[in-house]
């Protein structure tokens, strides 16, 4: 059985009153309906709601009840004007606002539409009535807000999921130099970073996590200027918990950069400084042997255990090597790059140092997680954070004590996440420097990392080691806890986010050195020893060796013999025309042949610089014959068998 269409004439008779009641009751805009003097003859529950007007007190009452009062002549004259209009309908407000009236004597914006219609020879107005006063001040805070971001002084911007620009106040226009009608469309990462893109892939990796990524970042203006950031971008999400874009705050730390780096150098120096008794001490243990050796076997005196009096001479002239360049590497810094870093050499390097230069009332405990993950960080500022903690440990027990270092992995919950703002959850290495010392005061307590702030006498310190610490570790993305009660010493714990990729193995070194086979070498240095000992031993390993004592020497030996000279190995520190000139010199007559650039001083710079002026290589001093031989055969192999 089929259900067969009702025909119209059957379907229930349906009251068309009743049907425009329920509607005018049920609508959400207020519906006000006038005679022809104006007074109000139906008010429905809508504007009940928007007014605050029962309806039962106001009908029959004139529509100036419901307008500010030095509105209503003029409204009233409207009215009847667009009553005798042919135009039947008219919208009231839109781009503009018109001012109501509530009960309570509130004036607020409406947007109105008025008809008119003549029923048994009446005129009659109908309006229909919608309280825009919460979109009014919504669109009020967004013009707010679009002119303080237009007024501060970070770079604002605004990204879509593609990466393109959809924002970009005056302040970024300032700081990267391209309009705003120039960036916005624009790829960010294209137009603004000249880094890895993978690290865009982790920094949109750690936001879908937790929805906010903070730390610094290196990107260029509009001429190809480099800037250091500190970049804060955080997830736009939708209703529904997508992410629809992300918003993007950078402040330009590059000044700062700048003058942090001297300071941590000349906080490094002090450090230095105040370990100089326990330095020349170490080194002064280190000569004794060597001295006291190369003394009884110039003298061809009968040596017992001649082998091992050479081996403990070259072990000393090795620690004295290594414990310069720790403090070449301390004082100056050989890299700045960020790079995972292992934590366990790191503490054992320092507490290398520290074992000698420590007052021997202070006792050394080292406590390190065997299975600890590498950090992504400086290993130079990261070695100084822990001298710093170090040696404010001494100063706290200047009758002695317990030093502890802890390493451990932590895994941070959200208990961490509420009492520390900068940390986030996931795996981070912690360091803990723990000390029986003196302790602190609340008071002394709150003011710790102020710079130049300091408790010691004048002329022990400048105040800037905690403030060096926490500045450094804030830009490796961690932060630090301090506890200290006054007598019962007092814990520093470093917090440092794990790294994503594992630390760097070390290379083995071959066992079976290159030989030199006949090829000729042009050694040049000022120093008549260095010169007489290297000779000597490159002529054991097969080498031709021509020297040279100075940089005019060495360019007339080099116009003179340059077609049978196989490499050059140069000091950079020569008096007269130093190491640069010479090498410049050398270029201008080949390019071809290798040049290794030597020199006592071992710093990012001067590496940086030697091979900027056209070096092959860079070998620092003192070096081994192992390391100058493998030297040699890298540079000779590069020229022969250029890379394709």
């Amino acid at each position: 059985m089929t259900d067969k269409p009702v025909p119209a004439a059957e379907h229930p008779v349906v009251d068309a009153a009743e049907l425009l009641h329920s509607i005018i009751a049920s609508a959400m805009d207020g519906i006000l309906t006038l005679d022809a003097r104006q007074r109000i003859v139906l008010f429905n529950p809508a504007a009940e709601k928007i007014f605050g007007y029962r309806a039962a007190d106001v009908l029959g009452q004139p529509v100036d009840v419901l307008l500010p009062e030095r509105y209503r002549a003029a409204h009233r004259e409207l009215v009847e004007l667009f009553g005798r209009d042919a135009i039947q309908t008219r919208r009231m407000g839109g781009m503009r606002t018109v001012l109501a009236r509530r009960a309570s004597g509130e004036e607020f914006p409406i947007e109105a539409s008025i008809s008119h219609t003549t029923i048994n020879g009446e005129r009659i107005y109908t309006a229909i009535v919608r309280d825009v006063a919460e979109a009014v001040r919504y669109r009020q805070r967004i013009e707010e807000q679009s002119q303080m971001l237009d007024q501060v002084s970070d770079a604002v911007s605004a990204v879509d999921l593609q990466g393109r620009i959809t924002f970009w106040n005056p302040a970024a226009e300032r700081l990267y130099g391209w309009s705003a009608a120039e960036a916005l469309g624009q790829n960010a990462v294209e137009l603004l970073y000249r880094g890895d893109p993978d690290d865009w892939v982790k920094i949109q990796r750690e936001i879908a996590r937790h929805d906010v990524w903070v730390g610094e970042l290196s990107k260029v203006t509009r001429d190809g200027k480099p800037l250091v950031v500190e970049h804060r971008r955080t997830a736009l999400r939708d209703a529904a918990g997508n992410i629809r874009g992300y918003v993007c705050i950078d402040i330009d730390l590059t000044q700062r950069r700048k003058w942090e780096r001297a300071q941590r150098r000349s906080q490094r120096l002090e450090s230095i400084g105040t370990l100089a008794s326990g330095i020349a001490h170490d080194l002064n243990n280190v000569l004794t042997p060597i001295l006291m050796g190369a003394k009884a076997l110039a003298a061809g005196r009968a040596v017992h255990n001649r082998q091992a009096l050479l081996e403990t001479m070259v072990s000393s002239a090795e620690r004295g090597a290594a414990l310069v360049h720790q403090l070449l590497k301390f004082a100056g810094g050989v890299r700045g790059e960020r790079t995972p870093v292992a934590i366990k050499p790191l503490v054992t390097e320092a507490v290398g140092m520290l074992e000698h230069t420590l007052p021997k009332s202070i006792r050394i405990e080292t406590h390190i997680a065997a299975d600890l993950p590498p950090v992504l960080g400086d290993v130079t500022e990261l070695s100084q954070v822990l001298m710093n903690l170090c040696i404010n440990a001494r100063d706290a027990m200047p009758n002695g004590g317990l030093l502890s270092i802890e390493a451990k992995s932590v895994n941070l919950n959200g208990t961490a996440i509420r009492i520390h703002p900068d940390a986030y959850p996931g795996q981070w290495v912690m360091i803990k420097v723990a000390d029986t010392g003196c302790g602190m005061t609340p008071g002394v307590l709150e003011r710790i990392f102020d710079p130049f702030f300091t408790t010691k006498e004048m002329g022990k310190g400048t105040g800037l080691g905690l403030a060096t610490v926490q500045g450094i570790v804030k830009s490796h993305r961690g932060f630090i806890t301090v506890y200290s009660e006054p007598g019962m010493g007092s814990t520093f714990s470093i917090y440092l986010p794990v790294a994503e990729s594992p630390a760097a193995a070390d290379q083995p070194t071959p066992s079976t050195l290159p030989e030199g086979r006949g090829r000729t070498v042009l050694l040049v240095d000022d120093e008549p020893l260095i010169l007489q000992t290297v000779a000597a031993l490159l002529e054991e390993a097969g080498y031709r060796v021509l020297t040279a004592p100075d940089g005019g020497s060495a360019l007339a030996l080099f116009r003179e013999r340059q077609p049978e000279i196989t490499a050059v190995l140069l000091d950079m520190m020569m008096p007269g025309m130093d190491g640069l000139e010479v090498l410049a010199a050398l270029r201008r007559m080949s390019s071809r042949v290798p040049i290794i650039a030597c020199s006592g001083l071992r710093t990012a710079q001067r590496e940086a610089l030697a091979l900027e002026h056209g070096a092959t290589a860079y070998l620092p001093k003192p070096y081994s014959e192992e390391d100058l031989r493998q030297a040699l055969a890298r540079v000779i192999e590069q020229r022969d068998n250029p890379p394709t």
